[in-house]
């Protein structure tokens, strides 16, 4: 079985650019099945959310971001920063809030907020990228099921405080 860190660094050769053009095209015709669905049943809703979201706003951010995803449902983090930094990363097509467990604050150091674009020419606005004890900030009261919602637009604000240094640094096109 291959390594998932390939390389000696840990960061794998690969070609985020066409991985990320060729997930939105896939993510495309998702949203395009979804509503035939919601077509052929009037009044009834058929939602991407939940863990599907989720892996998409991961791999979302494994483009944008220079950092590699760790085994999916690791305990309170999704991926791990050049610099070392364990990495939570949340993602909505909503516009309200996402909501992180209380396991994250003890296994990241960093978030990482998308809300993800329905539109493959569209790039996902990076609402947060900072450390999560700054976005904790926004958190609400933990839920029953020990989760707690983070306000988008109050995470937007919070992002303004983040300096560049305390920021997941942004993945770095190849050279031709």
């Amino acid at each position: 079985m291959a390594n998932s860190l390939a390389g000696s660094s840990g960061f794998a050769d690969v070609d985020h650019r066409d991985r990320s053009t060729r997930t939105a095209v896939l993510v495309d015709q998702l949203h395009a099945i979804v509503k035939q669905l919601e077509e052929m049943h009037p009044g009834r809703k058929f939602p991407l959310d939940g863990h599907l979201v989720g892996s998409i706003g991961e791999a979302a951010a494994e483009a944008l971001f220079d950092l590699t995803l760790v085994v999916t449902s690791s305990t309170g983090h999704d991926a791990i920063a050049r610099d070392g930094r364990r990495v939570e990363i949340k993602a909505t097509y909503g516009t309200r809030s996402v909501a992180i467990r209380k396991t994250s604050h003890t296994a990241a150091t960093a978030l990482i907020v998308l809300r993800l674009s329905r539109s493959p020419g569209v790039e996902h606005e990076v609402v947060f990228n900072g450390p999560l004890a700054i976005a904790s900030q926004a958190a609400g009261a933990v839920q029953s099921n020990g989760q707690a919602q983070m306000s988008l637009s109050r995470l937007r604000a919070l992002n303004e405080t983040v300096s560049l240094a305390e920021r997941v640094s942004r993945r770095r096109e190849p050279i031709d």
